[in-house]
């Protein structure tokens, strides 16, 4: 009798990854984290990028940085990540349907800044404050008001 392959022994397809099929490695990192977060109602697409289908609340969570294995893409709901000490938004969403907020961090420049924001944007007491309004809304569309 022939051994089987992994893949044949749990009817994987054939030259199928058994780990990502398994949620083992960056798949598993990123559905345990955004459990923690208590972050509901998302899709992990093919490139690991993340879209959610509501709202994300990451305020207060003692952030320094989102983990290198989270990139947000489209959020359809609000975003906020303030009262947070983060230096960068690496990760953070490229397209946010409503309103923005990363008060109260310590961000020094607009790297990884969204582009898109449908609602009003919350920038205020952060190390942003040599970013004017037209810096950032030459960075993001911004549809709401910009509050730096």
């Amino acid at each position: 009798m022939r051994a089987k392959f992994i893949n044949e022994a749990y009817g994987f397809e054939r030259g199928a990854n058994p780990l990502k099929n398994l949620n083992i490695g960056i798949r598993s990192q990123i559905i345990n984290w955004l459990y923690s977060m208590s972050i509901k109602n998302y899709i992990i697409n093919d490139d690991l990028t993340i879209d959610v289908n509501g709202s994300v609340n990451l305020s207060y969570k003692n952030l320094t940085h989102f983990p290198k294995f989270i990139k947000f893409n489209h959020v359809s709901g609000f975003f906020w990540c303030d009262h947070n000490q983060l230096i960068s938004l690496e990760g953070c969403p490229k397209i946010i349907d409503g309103p923005f907020m990363c008060s109260d961090s310590y961000l020094e420049n607009l790297d990884y800044f969204p582009e898109y924001v449908g609602d009003d944007l919350f920038l205020m007491r952060n190390k942003l404050t040599q970013f004017t309004e037209e810096d950032i809304r030459n960075k993001c569309n911004v549809v709401g008001r910009v509050m730096i």
